[in-house]
């Protein structure tokens, strides 16, 4: 089984030079679809933005303000955003109402951040993955600061995978690790779905753990300062 373990301030886990490039891909891949530059390129300006003359991907939903300058200098949010026409970028950045006009409002003044905030943490994943440690150099590692990112970057990555592979209801999380357990068949677009269901559950395994451990170590902090003595700043 693949888990992250708490060790000296950071998780580790150990995953194999494979699974960490495949892992690190998709993570690239979905950064690509909220608007990123590929992270095998220089870090993009402005957090995650792309560059001046930048196209954003087809149907990523990139807000107007990001596509052409605006040559009264408003502010980013005085720009309407388009909502997403991948159902997949649309499940990473859904409506906030279901009233339209609030819907279009909270996309407005959130999105912008939002993806920011979203790829930042993806880049992060991708950093730990391509970038392993250890005697063997199979050890990724993430520091306590950088877990909470990381998981939500998991959860971003699970959310594409599930609408790619038609993953809606718990029952049909169950059908696809009953799926996994299968061969298979011989045609290439069902070996193509069989591997990333495999992804899927890999992250699914990876994200459970990296969870667990979090609050194992939150739980340990805890009993520790109620040992030491009740909560900071309480009166002697």
């Amino acid at each position: 089984m693949r888990r992250f373990v708490a060790r000296q301030g950071e998780y580790v886990v150990r995953l194999g030079s494979d699974e960490r490039e495949v892992l690190a891909t998709v993570a690239s891949d979905v950064a690509r679809m909220l608007g990123a530059a590929p992270f095998d390129a220089a870090p993009e300006p402005a957090a995650g933005r792309a560059g001046a003359g930048d196209e954003p991907p087809a149907g990523s939903g990139r807000p107007t303000s990001e596509r052409a300058a605006d040559p009264h200098g408003a502010w980013p949010w005085s720009q309407a955003v388009d909502p997403p026409e991948d159902p997949a970028v649309r499940r990473l950045l859904p409506d906030g109402s279901l009233d339209p006009e609030q819907a279009a409002e909270f996309r407005r003044f959130t999105e912008g951040d939002l993806r920011e905030r979203k790829i930042a943490g993806l880049r992060t994943w991708w950093a730990a993955l391509t970038t392993p440690g250890g005697r063997q150099g199979d050890a990724v590692a993430v520091t306590e600061a950088e877990a909470p990112a990381v998981a939500a970057a998991m959860t971003d990555v699970r959310l594409v995978l599930a609408e790619r592979l038609g993953v809606r209801t718990d029952d049909d999380g169950d059908r696809l690790y009953a799926e996994l357990a299968q061969d298979p068949a011989e045609d290439r677009a069902a070996q193509v779905r069989h591997a990333f269901v495999g992804v899927y559950a890999v992250l699914s395994e990876l994200q459970e753990s990296l969870v667990g451990a979090m609050l194992t170590a939150a739980r340990a902090r805890g009993t520790s300062h109620r040992r030491g003595g009740g909560t900071p700043g309480a009166a002697g």
